[in-house]
Order: structure tokens, then C-alpha cells, then sequence
């Protein structure tokens, strides 16, 4: 299974939390830095998006729409987790989710 087949396989299984851990180098699965090509600003919003998109899951849960934090109203941002999966998801090794799932299996 390629990198962006598990990271789907991950988020139906609704392991957001281990994914955001990862992107946000806090896994203990995280083995260093991914290969990645020097990235544009697109690129960093897409990283950004995709953080705050798993955060917001990590917290409400995939059925909800939005929720509210103190005063702060939070929503998903679906539409760039799926582009940032589009461009590869760079920032995440394969390695790195291999060994997740050879530990917690889906």
C-alpha cells in the first residue's frame, strides 16, 4: 500500500490523531524529516491546512461540521487535506506510517 493509500486507510479508521502526531514530528514513529524538495508557499499552506484539518478531527470527530472552542468557532478544511494528499502527502515518511501500522494495525 502506497503512502497516501494508508494515510486514507488511517483517516476512515479514524486515527487522526496518530496522523496529526506525525506531521507535527510528535510521533514516537517519527523517524526524522521526510524527503522533501524545497517547498513553496502553496506547499506550507497545504502542510498548515492539513494540520488544522487533523486537529479539528483529532477534537470533534469526523460527523461534525464545526465546533466551538472557548470563543473561537472551528471548522474542517476537507477540500485542502484532500489537496495536500494530491501533492503527496510530502511531509509524512512511508517508513514512518509502515511502522505505525506494523505496531497498531488498522
Amino acid at each position: 500500500m502506497g503512502k497516501v493509500e494508508i494515510i486514507r486507510a488511517l483517516m476512515l479508521a479514524e486515527r487522526f490523531k496518530d496522523l496529526l502526531d506525525l506531521l507535527e514530528e510528535e510521533s514516537a514513529y517519527f523517524s526524522g524529516k521526510a524527503p522533501v524538495e524545497e517547498q513553496g508557499q502553496d506547499s506550507r499552506r497545504l502542510r498548515i491546512m492539513a494540520v488544522h484539518h487533523l486537529r479539528f478531527l483529532a477534537e470533534f470527530g469526523s460527523a461534525s461540521s464545526g465546533g466551538f472552542k472557548g470563543k473561537r468557532h472551528l471548522i474542517p478544511f476537507p477540500e485542502d487535506f484532500e489537496a495536500w494528499l494530491r501533492t503527496g502527502a510530502p511531509e509524512v515518511a512511508l517508513k514512518d506510517l509502515e511502522a505505525l501500522l506494523a505496531d497498531h494495525p488498522l
